[in-house]
């Protein structure tokens, strides 16, 4: 399998770019190749270079967007007349190579890849047998369509230009405020044929052809990107893209030389690596936060605390920082960070319930791993007010010695924690609140930040919380998920912005007698709900948080109980799953227990590192959720992919040691 694709693919590149095609396939390797049975193919894949981006699901184009990341996809290109593909990714690189297959022979080779410098994508195609690719356009009144925008006077060529005037939803309903193109170019023998409808195909014939797609702010930058494709070699472009690549893998630790040899599946754990380090830094804008997945071009703030335990686990310090440089921009210019924030375009926050709670608390803890990784105190000095404005926003929601659960908490946002639990007391968001407050009052003490007496007094709040926590979230040595003790319904709050009861989005709600947030049109249409139901749920692999987070706040024999039930559970049902009725796993579950077994130094964590590996994608990447093993969600994901091999990494560094 490996030789013959080999084979093809140096067929492919010798006809894309010359006899120096062999040179590359030899210098750069490839992962294995995966075959691709289905018209449309289920998992997506992301070229990007922190300003124009591409997914694609086998050789079809889902998305493309740019320049920006957090800007709309109005553009898809979809391959008809073949019945499957087969994809490779180059390693070390987001260079990606694909078969195109009908009636089991090879009707067309292509090479895709992102420009590493420009809002540029580029597929070369070696064509045997003609075909056509599908482009789909968004119709809708803000955008126009220009035919013939370029055409070459020495060459064959087609052109589109596709303008969007302001206002496509970059995700919700959150409009995208500046204009913006997409450009279809081609040379050789792809042909741009108009179809009925506003509808366009290219129609490709034997020989080779270049696709080029490109993004712009102006009508300046569109020329540019045409003088680009225009007056250079497409090898030129992929040399200097291949060369990015190598660069930035050439900067991870050397994990060839770091893992046992004995250790078992350890090259396909190497490849893996390779994998999720090319899925984060595809996915992460020039500006330094990272998008959540195909479906999410916003910077989480969860979901990068993830990606920065990753990108820290493999070496990529400078990526890490990122991250925080990013919140700390967001944070000068508006003095305070919700739970998503646009990416290059300013004031577009996606607000959930309780944003002043557990995402803070994971940016404050975010900031303290990147210290003790690179001993950069400079830069968090510089970023302190931020981390202290984290400290205080979550301090101002402590009751009872309990922080409520944010909004968007994976828990809540799989369904496997009710919304009505919201206002309850969180174990992890109260856990998140002492662990991040303890590093900050460490780091404010030794860097003489605040006086003696502000040292004490928020001392005295992290000490009596970590006092109160055990009645608060243990039971029969259990850890409860939620607490109801924490208000009352009565107690709640009468506003928030949030999901509506009724199923009309993130808005803005009023909360009804019976504890139900309650959008204008709701209460408009009279809609009336039951009492919200107050019941505590236990979540066993809560327990895991804890040693993900190096927490010594639950007692051992807590936690060795508790990840007893996640193993037995795991034993009786042969996955890993939040709960024992639930067939659901939430994608990151696999790294928490894998983190939790190398700790305390279980024979199970081998198999439970086979299991990970054996859901992993086609792509390479693990997805949001999982029922019954089956991906599900949103896939590509930077969040799930980075803490699994974070813990992954963990595993295979101490393999046979004690930790």
């Amino acid at each position: 399998m490996r030789n013959f694709h080999l084979h093809k693919i140096d067929r492919v590149l010798n006809h894309c770019f010359g006899d120096t095609g062999w040179i590359i396939i030899f210098f750069l390797g490839l992962l294995l190749p995966t075959t691709i049975t289905g018209r449309t193919p289920t998992q997506r894949h992301c070229m990007g270079n922190g300003n124009y981006c591409a997914f694609g699901q086998g050789a079809n184009i889902e998305s493309i967007f740019g320049p920006g990341y957090s800007s709309p996809s109005y553009l898809q290109l979809m391959i008809t007349g073949n019945d499957s593909t087969v994809s490779s990714r180059m390693r070390g690189t987001a260079i990606w190579q694909h078969y195109i297959y009908k009636d089991g022979e090879i009707i067309a080779e292509f090479t895709d890849f992102v420009d590493s410098q420009a809002a540029v994508f580029v597929r070369t195609v070696n064509c045997h047998a003609e075909f056509s690719v599908d482009l789909n356009i968004v119709e809708d009144t803000k955008i126009t369509i220009v035919e013939n925008f370029h055409t070459s006077q020495t060459e064959e060529s087609s052109s589109l230009l596709i303008y969007n005037d302001r206002g496509l939803y970059i995700y919700g309903n959150y409009p995208y405020p500046y204009e913006q193109f997409q450009h279809i170019l081609t040379k050789g023998n792809a042909t741009l044929v108009k179809k009925e409808n506003r509808g366009y195909s290219l129609h490709i014939t034997p020989g080779k052809s270049e696709i080029f797609l490109m993004g712009g702010a102006s009508f300046h930058e569109c020329e540019e990107n045409i003088h680009l494709v225009m007056d250079n070699p497409v090898a030129s472009l992929f040399n200097r893209t291949k060369d990015y690549w190598l660069e930035y893998t050439k900067r991870r630790y050397d994990f060839e030389k770091l893992i046992p040899n004995d250790l078992t599946n350890r090259k396909e754990i190497i490849d893996q690596i390779d994998n999720v380090a090319i899925i984060l830094k595809t996915q992460q804008a020039t500006q330094g936060a990272v998008i959540a997945g195909h479906a999410y071009h916003l910077g989480y703030v969860r979901d990068q605390y993830g990606v920065s335990r990753g990108f820290l686990a493999m070496g990529y310090f400078e990526e890490a920082r990122k991250i925080l440089h990013f919140y700390w921009n967001i944070w000068k210019d508006f003095g305070y960070i919700r739970n998503a924030q646009a990416i290059g375009v300013p004031g577009i926050f996606h607000q959930h319930e309780n944003d002043e709670v557990e995402i803070t608390g994971y940016l404050i803890i975010q900031a303290f791993d990147y210290l003790k990784k690179t001993k950069d105190t400079a830069f968090v000095r510089d970023i302190f007010p931020m981390l202290e404005w984290a400290w205080l926003v979550q301090k101002k929601n402590l009751v009872k010695g309990m922080l409520p659960f944010n909004g968007d908490e994976t828990y809540v946002a799989g369904g496997i924690l009710p919304r009505s639990t919201l206002n309850d007391g969180s174990a992890e968001a109260t856990l998140l609140f002492i662990e991040s407050g303890s590093n900050l009052l460490s780091f404010i003490e030794e860097n003489q930040l605040w006086n003696a007496a502000a040292i004490k007094s928020n001392r005295a709040v992290i000490e009596s919380t970590k006092a109160a926590f055990h009645n608060n979230f243990i039971s029969n040595n259990q850890i409860m998920a939620n607490n109801p003790s924490r208000m009352t319904i009565e107690e709640m709050p009468a506003f928030r912005h949030g999901f509506c009861a009724g199923s009309h989005g993130v808005v803005e709600t009023r909360k009804d007698e019976n504890g139900n947030y309650l959008c204008p049109k709701c209460i408009a249409e009279g809609l009336t709900l039951p009492r919200i139901e107050r019941k505590v749920y236990f979540l066993p692999s809560l327990a895991l948080t804890p040693e993900y987070f190096d927490s010594k706040l639950i007692s051992t024999e807590i936690l060795k109980h508790n990840l007893s039930l996640i193993k037995e559970n795991y034993l009786r049902k042969g996955q890993v799953s939040s709960r024992e009725d639930s067939n659901i796993t939430i994608g990151y579950e696999y790294g928490f227990f894998l983190y939790a077994l190398t700790k305390s130094r279980d024979k199970l964590a081998g198999k439970i590192v086979a299991d990970m590996m054996s859901v992993v994608d086609e792509t390479g990447a693990w997805v949001e959720y999982y029922h019954n093993g089956v991906p599900m969600g949103c896939n590509y994901r930077p969040w799930e992919s980075a803490i699994n091999i974070d813990a992954i990494i963990l595993y295979s560094l101490n393999y046979g040691t004690d930790i």
